[in-house]
């Protein structure tokens, strides 16, 4: 019998490296569910593969939170900033996003690999000396990712500790709305500055953001878009590959078989890297959306302003889509279906980084640290249930 009182969402997690089993549940009595908010919003849940890709590509889908019934639970009631295309509609999201397009292309993220590598070894050389153990999250992925996109960006690595209690503030979805709010605007203030002394200084070095800043004096993009295009491009960098190198080696651990392999053909890294997307896909709380019109949807109409919540994590389990769905196997056919990075208009424009950063970390770490093992059961580590990225705040580890 169909329930017709809408369920709360956020829904919990039964395995923390497994999505909320209710989707399944749901999505069996009716693929495309209704739910409440924390904000007693009604919102649609999209779960199943077809339907997620159909919504992402679709352009009467409004990724705009000052859109009519956009779910608010994520963003609250900030506007989103110049410069964030993530949350903006055409013409300005494929205008701002062609501007960086070729920043990220697979010639210029491999010439950062060397320079990865580099980063790596001196984080695994400072663990090493600090002893035998340590905590891999707070030693090596934080540091790791932030210290790429500081020096992809020239924005100093001293001041990551700012933009990363920052950044946190604003996606933790227990923060107050004056809590995020002022976070927010202190974030943009910082970069402000950033970009402002920069242009001042006529500091158009050969880096992402001094490329945009010379955009800028060609008339190509307004300051306060580019304020925004660099925030949105330093937090996308580092805390995507925080959680997932961070989650990534979690995975690896509890499954020793697999990584016995790894270790012995690593040419086997790439795909296992897309394994872990697929299997982890870090976004559980789900991409809002809001409909700009009537749309029939899998079968049933979403009506202009009601809102969508899409559910990567869920549509990457998709068990008509992937076999065996919840087992990870770093052997998995048909992974170029998973959605890991979106897909469509917004898919993620750092893809190709996130593939060369996670393969040099995988490959090296375990490489310099092939006796790596976890201090404590899984049980025992804390996740980030309330983060819109998911991921784990602890990982101690010994060699």
């Amino acid at each position: 019998m169909q329930s017709t009182e809408a369920p709360s969402f956020p829904m919990p997690r039964n395995n923390p490296l497994d999505p909320p089993p209710e989707y399944r549940v749901l999505a069996a009595e009716r693929p495309i569910f209704r739910v409440k908010t924390p904000r007693d919003q009604s919102a649609w849940v999209v779960t199943r593969h077809d339907d997620v890709r159909a919504v992402l590509l679709d352009r009467r889908f409004s990724s705009d939170p000052r859109s009519t019934g956009f779910p608010t639970y994520l963003t609250g009631d900030l506007d989103p900033p110049p410069g964030f295309f993530l949350q903006l509609d055409a013409p300005d999201q494929p205008r701002l996003r062609k501007l960086v397009n070729r920043e990220f292309v697979i010639s210029q993220m491999e010439k950062l690999r060397p320079r990865m590598q580099v980063i790596l070894d001196q984080l695994i050389d400072k663990m090493i000396a600090q002893g035998s153990s340590a905590d891999l999250v707070h030693q090596l992925a934080y540091p790791m990712a932030s210290t790429v996109i500081c020096e992809m960006l020239k924005v100093p690595y001293e001041d990551h500790e700012i933009f990363v209690s920052l950044t946190d503030t604003v996606l933790n979805r227990s923060s107050t709305a004056e809590e995020a709010v002022r976070a927010a605007t202190d974030l943009m203030a910082y970069f402000d500055r950033l970009v402002t002394t920069r242009r001042q200084q006529g500091d158009l070095s050969d880096d992402i953001l001094g490329r945009l800043i010379a955009q800028e004096v060609d008339s190509q993009i307004s300051h306060v878009e580019l304020v925004g295009l660099a925030a949105l491009l330093l937090l996308s960098g580092y805390d995507t590959m925080a959680q997932m190198i961070g989650l990534g080696v979690l995975v690896l651990l509890l499954h020793p078989d697999q990584l016995a392999e790894l270790r012995a053909d690593p040419s086997l890294i790439p795909q296992t890297v897309e394994e872990l997307m697929r299997y982890l896909s870090i976004n559980h709380s789900g991409l809002p959306r809001a409909a700009l019109e009537d749309v029939e949807l899998g079968g049933q109409l979403i009506r202009a302003g009601e809102g969508i919540l899409v559910m990567i994590n869920a549509a990457n389990r998709d068990q008509t889509v992937f076999d065996r769905p919840d087992e990870f196997d770093i052997h998995r056919r048909g992974l170029d279906q998973h959605v890991a990075f979106g897909h469509g208009l917004h898919k993620c424009i750092g893809l190709t980084l996130a593939r060369v950063e996670l393969s040099t970390v995988f490959a090296g770490l375990f490489k310099r640290l092939p006796a790596l093992q976890l201090k404590r059961g899984i049980d025992e580590l804390p996740f980030r249930h309330e983060m819109v990225l998911y991921g784990v705040r602890e990982l101690p580890v010994s060699w």
